[in-house]
């Protein structure tokens, strides 16, 4: 990926995924034709961007997305929701 962030989330997440491995940061200013070619064609040479990409692919796989994530959510809520009256 070459990320060209605009506005809120997009420049830690522009950062984040350059830190992994798996894309370049191109600031907005400095987005003309020549660097997102250059940032491509880098990302395209380097023979590890794939093996990250499979890394980072596999685990998100054994992570539980969405399922887990309101298990986590609710486990931190729930001993903190005062009990209903029975009716």
């Amino acid at each position: 990926m070459v990320a060209v962030p605009q506005a809120v989330d997009q420049f830690a997440n522009a950062e984040m995924l350059e830190s992994l491995g798996v894309a370049r940061h191109v600031p907005k200013e400095q987005a003309t034709p020549h660097t997102l070619r250059a940032a491509a064609l880098a990302l395209l040479a380097d023979p590890d961007v794939p093996l990250r990409a499979t890394r980072i692919r596999q685990s998100m796989t054994t992570e539980g997305g969405t399922p887990h994530a309101a298990d986590l959510i609710e486990a931190e809520l729930l001993p903190r929701v005062p009990s209903l009256p029975e009716c």
